[in-house]
């Protein structure tokens, strides 16, 4: 008898969306693409010999402990270091005990997920918002509210009506130049968050991977140091050293680790003891701000030059965001045309950026564009906004020529 695999599949598996991003890389990872699309760091600057050396190291020092089972919480001296840095960076009291080592900080919004969502309850998140973060959060199956952004970060007064109305009490969001749209909360919104949270007994899930690529304006402290009882700060490796080693971070209240190493061992028992002591090992060796100084230049120059082209070769009605910070500009149409018909016409001219519908949980953002800046290069980047200016500038010119004609009829 043949197997009917679909009617085996559960309802949380079919929930979850596709991701576009993972999908269109499989067709454009061509030499002749100009790829806009993935959020990836720019490999130039990844550092592989101080890697290769602290590989070494490990292996020559304590090789049998590193390739040995390891505790669920995360390697402890890898915690201590975590504390140290942001300890001195925002003036806070963190502890080994408040940190908890993932794979990867998609795997923290998963923890979380298991940690508070329940099938059809309320859960908020900004608008647009992080796909991953969507596919995450879907396979729970909650009741989905998104809450705009505005140039100063999430509205305040559509959360708390939100609240009001829903009684909802998990929120998540991303105040570090926002994914899509590389929006930052202002200092005011932070602080004005963190009253909310205590006032309406909210949880926090902050997502922080782009903490350490800032290279313009004041570097603000995170939600969690305004209000570290009700907030959930999730950070990453992936931009600090680099994303193939899949580790990142939670820093949660103590009371909430047991429940959260629960849900560790259940899903893999520990991190990757080797990478956990690799990352440790090159931190220690080399200074993470020397490294972190090239990304920024880096990736303030391509998104300079980024900012520039669109001035010159997009078409005066499309609107868009000059981040501080991250990788990504948001940028948006008219209202007569689509980015999902738009992004198929690009892909034809060798060009392919993310469409905006995959950032909601509503049917919208067909309107809008997401672009990243860190993984092209300024040639490249010129080249690829000139072809998708010229497409946009062709459909805008297509589009009143077909109203005109309906007019006339």
């Amino acid at each position: 008898m043949e197997t009917n695999y679909e009617s085996l599949i559960s309802k949380s598996c079919k929930n979850i969306p596709k991701s576009f991003v993972r999908e269109i890389l499989s067709v454009c990872d061509k030499p002749e693409f100009i790829s806009f699309a993935g959020g990836l760091p720019n490999p130039t600057y990844f550092p592989v010999e101080q890697m290769k050396e602290a590989f070494e190291k490990i292996m020559e020092t304590d090789g049998k402990a590193t390739m040995q089972y390891a505790e669920s919480q995360g390697y402890y001296p890898l915690r201590q270091w975590i504390c140290d840095w942001y300890n001195t960076k925002y003036n806070m009291q963190i502890t080994p005990e408040n940190i908890l080592i993932t794979n990867g900080s998609q795997q923290a919004l998963d923890m979380t997920c298991k940690l508070f969502i329940n099938s059809g309850e309320p859960l908020m998140m900004e608008k647009p918002s992080y796909l991953g973060a969507i596919q995450a959060f879907s396979a729970y199956r909650p009741e989905f509210h998104q809450i705009r952004l505005n140039n100063s970060g999430i509205d305040l007064n559509e959360l708390e009506n939100v609240v009001l109305k829903t009684g909802s009490r998990i929120l998540y969001g991303i105040p570090n130049f926002q994914n899509p749209t590389g929006i930052s909360y202002n200092h005011q919104t932070r602080e004005d968050l963190a009253i909310l949270l205590d006032w309406y007994g909210i949880m926090f899930i902050e997502d922080d991977p782009y903490n350490e690529i800032r290279f313009d304006g004041e570097s603000l402290s995170p939600v969690y140091a305004l209000n570290p009882l009700q907030t959930i700060w999730c950070g990453s490796f992936s931009k600090m050293v680099s994303p193939g080693i899949r580790a990142g971070w939670v820093c949660a209240p103590k009371e909430l680790m047991p429940h959260l190493l629960r849900i560790k061992q259940a899903a893999d028992l520990h991190t990757n003891n080797i990478v956990q002591r690799l990352i440790y090992r090159f931190l220690c060796d080399n200074d993470p701000n020397d490294h972190l100084f090239k990304v920024r230049q880096a990736y303030k120059t391509q998104k300079d030059c980024m900012i520039q082209a669109i001035q010159q070769h997009f078409p005066e009605e499309i609107s868009y965001t000059d981040p501080e910070g991250g990788m990504f500009i948001w940028a948006t149409l008219p209202s007569f045309l689509n980015s999902d018909k738009l992004v198929q016409e690009a892909i034809q001219e060798k060009v392919v950026f993310v469409p905006g519908r995959s950032f909601y949980t509503t049917n919208d953002g067909y309107q809008n564009m997401r672009l990243n800046y860190s993984n092209s290069s300024e040639e490249m980047i010129e080249e690829g906004i000139k072809r998708l200016g010229n497409l946009i500038k062709k459909a805008i010119i297509r589009e009143k020529e077909t109203k005109l004609i309906s007019q006339t009829y």
